[in-house]
């Protein structure tokens, strides 16, 4: 095996070591809890995402049961693929291990990337996916293989499998072949069987959508576009959010990639222009009707800090070099730190002010609900309730070893109204108020009477992280209008 090869996988063994003994030390959170939740109710597609994020958990969830480890092992194997696409991509482009070792370093120090190598979000499989993309365009674009029609067409239909933001690369796709007058690749039969084979892998999702009332498309209409009143504020804070999350040093060498590679001749690097700024575009706009999450655009920064890191290496001018060896190193040491953090919890925070609001403490808040329920006399059937998705989220994933309904009382519609297949009218209603909902359950929901069976709070080296009171509500008749 090459020095080259040996290097990478060092490179890549150390980060996916790190992420595999960190994984165990800190519970699941929103998104990721949820996505789980996908794989215990599979079905052909889902509210807010198409079904790829919950197959993937699936073989786990059955074979072996679920825990904080197995829940983010397939996003850790994930990422450690990607980031040797990453060093491949690098090395076609300049032929350099060197660079390309230090892109993948780069890359890795990155905060939000680093987020989805370790949590399984729908975005974590476009990382990989996008590697291929470019790889199997470039192959087409040079050799024009009919195995290679073959295998754009079960990517295309693999991403609209993962995430519905992914139709966003076939313009780009087609652009890149427009651009460089390959007619003969855009109009071959086998492109055309390409585009047959993608759409029949993304008929689950379309099945699920004409049976469903197109609720998925519904969702990401009014998700992506909001109330369709623009906004500067909305935009401002989106790209704050991106020049922090994925390290302000990072995002810099980003922005400062993508233009240096406008004018670059290369094949792979005019693909990841096409592909990088059209989800970056898209999002910069979307952002002034609806403030943009920072892992939304990821893909760009996946393309993008390695290719600055290239374009920086590379410059005459010392004060770039040194720039980047800055930022490289500051992201490192600060990613590194995190992760310490992450696993050990040892910094003090005023009360209410944790960083780890979102994950630390479900397993005992369920534990004590599920008791408190077991414990009480009522005859009445009996279930955990929670006033919107993040909680149920959580507590849904939490609860599964218990095998307790949990339900999601609000007036949204999303995926929880599809997974409870029956209003729980009648029932008395366990529900779990932490200190940031802080609901009048009283006023909230027309019970009987309610009445607090419990308080608990979730203390980490001495403060306060959260605070749930646990509230019966006998004999529950609907949420109050």
């Amino acid at each position: 095996m090459p020095k080259a090869n040996k290097q990478i996988f060092f490179l890549i063994g150390f980060f996916t070591l790190i992420r595999l003994l960190v994984a165990p030390f800190f519970g699941l959170g929103v998104d990721e809890a949820h996505y789980v939740l996908y794989a215990k109710y599979l079905d052909l597609s889902y509210v807010d995402h198409p079904p790829l994020v919950g197959w993937v958990h699936a073989p786990i969830l059955y074979i072996f049961g679920t825990n904080e480890f197995l829940a983010r092992l397939p996003a850790i194997l994930i990422f450690a693929a990607v980031s040797y696409c990453a060093y491949l991509f690098i090395l076609r482009i300049t032929q350099s291990v060197r660079l390309s070792l230090i892109s993948v370093l780069a890359l890795n120090c990155s905060f939000m990337l680093n987020a989805l190598a370790l949590m399984l979000l729908p975005d974590s499989l476009l990382l990989l996916f996008i590697f291929l993309l470019v790889f199997t365009a470039e192959k087409i674009d040079r050799e024009k293989k009919p195995i290679d029609f073959i295998f754009l067409g079960v990517l295309l239909g693999l991403m609209g499998l993962a995430k519905y933001t992914s139709i966003l690369l076939v313009p780009p796709l087609i652009i890149f072949f427009l651009m460089k007058k390959r007619y003969d690749v855009l109009f071959s039969p086998y492109m055309f069987l390409a585009a047959f084979i993608a759409l029949i892998l993304i008929t689950p999702v379309i099945c699920w959508n004409v049976t469903h009332d197109f609720i998925s498309f519904r969702y990401q209409g009014g998700h992506v576009f909001g109330t369709l009143a623009s906004s500067f504020k909305n935009f401002a804070e989106s790209l704050a959010a991106q020049f922090g999350a994925y390290s302000p040093f990072l995002f810099i060498i980003a922005f400062y990639g993508f233009f240096k590679a406008l004018r670059s001749q290369s094949v792979y690097l005019r693909l990841a222009v096409l592909f990088g700024g059209t989800i970056m575009a898209f999002f910069l706009l979307t952002s002034f009707y609806e403030r943009t999450l920072p892992h939304w655009p990821s893909i760009f920064y996946l393309l993008f800090i390695p290719v600055g890191t290239c374009f920086l290496f590379r410059a005459q001018e010392k004060w770039k070099k040194n720039f980047l060896y800055f930022s490289v190193g500051f992201s490192l040491v600060l990613t590194l730190f995190i992760y310490v953090e992450l696993a050990g919890k040892y910094f003090s925070f005023p009360d209410y002010q944790s960083p780890f609001r979102d994950i630390y403490g479900y397993p005992l808040i369920t534990k004590e609900a599920n008791e408190i329920i077991k414990n009480d006399i009522s005859e009445k059937p009996k279930a955990m309730a929670v006033t919107n998705w993040t909680l149920g989220s959580r507590v849904g994933y939490y609860s599964l070893p218990y095998q307790r309904e949990v339900y999601v009382i609000d007036n949204r519609k999303d995926q929880f109204d599809l997974w409870e297949k029956k209003l729980p009218i009648g029932y008395d209603l366990l529900f779990l108020d932490s200190h940031f909902e802080n609901m009048e359950i009283a006023k909230y929901a027309s019970c009987k009477n309610t009445e607090i069976a419990g308080e608990r709070d979730l203390i980490l080296n001495g403060s306060k992280v959260d605070s749930f009171k646990f509230i019966w509500c006998r004999n529950y008749q609907g949420v109050i209008q």
